[in-house]
């Protein structure tokens, strides 16, 4: 059987980035807009932090009036954006109906904002439109910038894996990599959905660098991409720089050996590594450096002892799973069963049988991975529970997690070209697609429903459409019509991508 040959030039790249892109963006910008107004994890601090940077307060000083945070000048919206949330953050049963109108919203103010361990990179990124817009205009405004920047990444990974000489299972895990949560944190104002979106594209791109032959212009836009994405993920999170270590060892060990020689003797591969050497060490300084961490409440489980944090967290190694298929609002809305069942069988299948039939290599290079997903959790959450108490979420590993599935689904391809999508389990392929397209849209509808007319035990579907007590920017109709149009439209060209046979090079 012929393998497929690399899809390497420059109109067919731009073509897989603009659609991805646009598939993306819509089905995140839905999110940006469906999920009212701070109801998404820790995004009033986190916008505070984004609108104070757009305004040039890039750092804040350590709070007195509420320990454990840092003060910010912002308006009176943002100051006052979780202080109207109580009524319905982790009550299913209440509508954002319940929320008071905040009076005077330009006026300014001083936030208290929890984010003074992070850089401020983010938060130019995704803040800048609040320069000019305020309010919820100005929060909306933010969350589309979000979904339009892990968009973009992840479309640039999509571009990378198909690249490949071999593309169709790891194009398949990468669109099952995008699961809800993964558009419900890239949507909302929040570092975890450009995290999670550029540790795949950094991922793909090196495993392109390091595992497809090509010419040394299209190596040089691969190195100039490496650089710009890791410069991003390792301004994310703290633990983003862990996952951009496990990202470079996942892509050289499987990597190919003539083409790694190639690009390891070019000296602009060293001036990158350089530049990322650099400000990643910067970087690693500023998280290092010594800040207040004790809140002014009292944390659930605070002054338990280290014992106690790791055997908890361990307990609750495959509960946190659900994290990275959805959990919405404060982690109050599990995906409903029909979700998880889909990425369980879809994801969980090309995860095992990728491992298992990828070969040694593949193997070698999911035991960090899979190591880190395992032990990362209990470890981190053990060294904080004194003071922090307990605060581990799955979502915290979503990033990984979507980067195994990939190594899996490209170690499907280059082990067992064989085992090819488009021959005899293309019926089951094409299934498996169309049912990450249901999944999509049947996590969607219940965020939707869950905020529209509350989670009671007597209420119904349809008093979606009888009883609605409150409704989102356009209305929830519409916008179920946008993600449900866009991931129909995203399965229907992932089929196309996985399960059309090719003869020609593109």
């Amino acid at each position: 059987m012929t393998s497929v040959p690399p899809r390497t030039g420059v109109r067919g790249a731009w073509t897989t980035f603009w659609l991805a892109f646009g598939v993306l963006f819509l089905m995140m910008g839905s999110y940006s807009l469906a999920v009212p107004q701070g109801a998404s994890p820790d995004e009033p601090a986190h916008a505070m932090r984004a609108y104070a940077a757009a305004h040039g307060q890039l750092f804040g000083p350590e709070s007195t009036a509420v320990p454990g945070t840092i003060d910010l000048k912002v308006s009176e919206y943002f100051a006052q954006l979780e202080k109207h949330m109580p009524c319905f953050k982790r009550d299913i049963t209440q509508t954002p109906a319940c929320v008071t109108p905040i009076a005077d919203q330009d006026a300014p103010a001083t936030g208290h904002s929890s984010t003074g361990l992070s850089t401020p990179v983010f938060y130019l990124a995704v803040g800048w439109p609040t320069a000019v817009l305020d309010g919820a205009k100005g929060l909306y405004a933010m969350r589309l910038v979000s979904a339009a920047l892990c968009a973009a990444l992840l479309a640039l990974a999509f571009v990378a894996v198909r690249s490949l000489p071999r593309s169709r299972w790891a194009t398949l895990a990468l669109a099952a990599g995008v699961t809800p949560m993964t558009l419900f944190l890239s949507g909302t104002v929040n570092p975890n959905g450009l995290e999670v979106a550029a540790t795949a594209a950094v991922f793909a791109l090196l495993t392109a660098t390091f595992g497809a032959p090509t010419s040394r212009r299209t190596l040089a836009w691969r190195l100039v991409g490496v650089t710009a994405v890791s410069l991003l993920l390792v301004n994310t999170r703290s633990i983003a720089l862990l996952w951009l270590l496990l990202a470079l060892v996942a892509a050289l060990i499987p990597s190919d050996r003539s083409v790694l020689r190639i690009v390891l003797r070019w000296w602009a591969t060293w001036v990158a590594v350089g530049v990322v050497a650099a400000v990643t060490l910067a970087v690693a300084v500023f998280y290092l450096r010594p800040r207040a961490l004790t809140p002014a409440y009292q944390p659930i489980g605070a002054g338990s002892s280290w014992g106690q944090g790791f055997s908890w967290t361990i307990d609750q190694t495959f509960s946190f799973m659900t994290g990275w298929i959805a959990q919405f609002g404060w982690l109050e809305i599990p995906a409903p069963a029909i979700a998880i069942g889909i990425w369980a069988v879809v994801g969980g299948g090309i995860l095992v049988t990728g491992i298992v039939f990828g070969g040694r290599r593949t193997q070698l290079a999911a035991l960090p991975i899979g190591l880190a997903l395992v032990l990362v959790p209990p470890f981190s959450q053990a060294a904080v529970i004194g003071v922090a108490g307990y605060i581990w979420q799955g979502r915290y590993t979503l990033a990984p997690a979507v980067m195994l599935l990939l190594l899996a689904g490209i170690g499907l391809d280059r082990a067992l070209p064989a085992l090819d999508p488009a021959g005899p389990l293309r019926p089951l392929v094409r299934v498996s697609i169309v049912l990450l397209a249901i999944g999509q849209a049947a996590a969607f509808l219940w965020m939707v429903r869950r905020y529209v007319t509350g989670l009671t035990s007597t209420g119904t579907w349809l008093d979606l459409l009888r009883h609605p007590v409150w409704q989102p920017p356009g209305g929830w109709i519409v916008l179920v019509v946008v993600l449900t149009a866009a991931a129909a439209v995203g399965a229907w060209l992932t089929i196309r991508s996985v399960t059309t046979r090719l003869s020609v090079r593109e």
